[in-house]
């Protein structure tokens, strides 16, 4: 009889445990940094009185800067956080990917075009290296191509990349930018069909690009889109079920001569609020992770409204993160131990070869829509020198020019 009682307050222990273990999920958001500002090539690109030769000039300064912040290494130290921190769920944006195509007429050469010493070390996919760098320990469960060189559309581009000399030689440029969904390897998790759902006018792979959006750039070069975009993943963990977004918010200003990008940040924040709302049916805990481009204290002044921007003045004018924690969400990091951290993000040096760290303001965020019972562990990843790629004779590179933000949140 003591024997079976044993076994059966055993038993009950057991299954208290699962329980109180079933209700925590460890998070992850980590921006990747393509190695570059891209404002001049997009100022060059834009400019009243283009000039081929200033806007070549970028574009190689920009694949030079690129291919200096050694993208390869770089990507092994971010997925060095991933698999040591271990979380259930990882959202990466800025994940790029950079390719160089031969010119028409020109076929490829050792040393000259795409292979030219000062760019050829630019070229990688960010997104597939760092998958391959986790070496099966996480499953890409989604993606949403916000940018893409040449912008496809219903009529295909004349050319099959941005048009650009380097020393001379012509050579065309491929590129992409992708946020994505990193789930651990046997974790139960789908992506979410927001197109299926009604809910998704700009569907982009498994994710969706938002409405509020710079309208197409009509350049010499060719059309350039710049969209951002979210997705989402429906994950079981320890039984619980989670519905986990990722995004990347624009910028405060994309580039001088777009000085709209603020509001344009505002109404992809609104976007996004409502494509939670209208999808959620209360089930699963609601997480969203991501760059928004917003921090705690920001401040907007209310400005005219564009004529381009006709959303703008049915809505409530205020910075990106105050749309979500006025509509519900808790910010995780106030509720972590340790309260004294104040938890910068961003940003280090363009080159990432400062010394010590120059993050200054908290702008990658952790957002629960179900306030956590308890935040029970929250860090900054990649913001100590100790993060810092491994010396050589150029120095050892900051993995990213924001630090990476972990959560392990409980629930009741």
């Amino acid at each position: 009889m003591k024997q079976t009682l044993s076994r059966l307050f055993g038993a009950v222990l057991l299954c208290v445990g699962s329980l109180s273990a079933a209700a925590e999920i460890d998070v992850m958001t980590q921006n990747q940094y393509l190695g570059a500002d891209l404002a001049p090539v997009l100022g060059a690109a834009t400019a009243e009185d283009f000039d081929a030769g200033v806007f070549s000039a970028a574009v190689v300064q920009a694949l030079g800067k690129i291919a200096a912040a050694r993208p390869a290494e770089r990507v092994r130290a971010l997925a060095s956080m991933i698999a040591q921190r271990n979380p259930d769920v990882v959202g990466l944006q800025e994940a790029y990917m950079f390719d160089c195509l031969p010119y028409p007429g020109y076929p490829a050469q050792r040393g000259v075009g795409c292979d030219d010493a000062t760019i050829r070390g630019a070229f990688s996919d960010q997104l597939l290296s760092t998958v391959a760098a986790l070496k099966g320990k996480y499953v890409l469960a989604g993606r949403v191509t916000n940018l893409q060189v040449p912008s496809l559309g219903p009529e295909p581009p004349l050319l099959p990349g941005l048009p650009f000399l380097v020393n001379g030689y012509p050579a065309l440029l491929v590129a992409a930018d992708r946020d994505a969904i990193l789930v651990r390897k046997g974790l139960p998790a789908h992506w979410v069909d927001f197109a299926a759902a009604g809910v998704c006018p700009k569907p982009s792979d498994q994710g969706c690009n938002f409405q509020v959006a710079p309208p197409p750039l009509e350049t010499e070069v060719g059309k350039i889109t710049i969209e951002r975009g979210f997705l989402a993943v429906d994950v079981m963990v320890k039984g619980r079920a989670y519905r986990v977004f990722n995004t990347h918010l624009e910028q405060r200003l994309l580039a001088p001569n777009l000085p709209d990008t603020r509001l344009l940040q505002v109404g992809q924040a609104y976007e996004l609020l409502g494509t939670v709302f209208y999808t959620w049916d209360g089930s699963k805990k609601v997480i969203v992770v991501g760059d928004i481009n917003s921090a705690p204290v920001d401040t907007i002044p209310i400005p005219p409204y564009p004529e381009t921007l006709p959303w703008a003045s049915a809505l409530p004018v205020m910075p990106p993160y105050q749309v979500f924690t006025f509509n519900g969400f808790t910010d995780a990091w106030t509720l972590r131990p340790h309260a004294r951290d104040e938890g910068l993000t961003c940003c280090q040096a363009e080159n990432l070869l400062n010394l010590r760290s120059e993050l200054y303001e908290r702008i990658d965020m952790i957002f629960s829509l179900t306030p956590p019972s308890r935040v029970l562990d929250m860090k900054l990843l990649g913001n100590t020198m100790g993060d810092k790629t491994r010396p050589s004779r150029l120095g050892g590179l900051w993995p990213s020019d924001h630090a990476a933000v972990a959560a392990r949140l409980k629930f009741d």
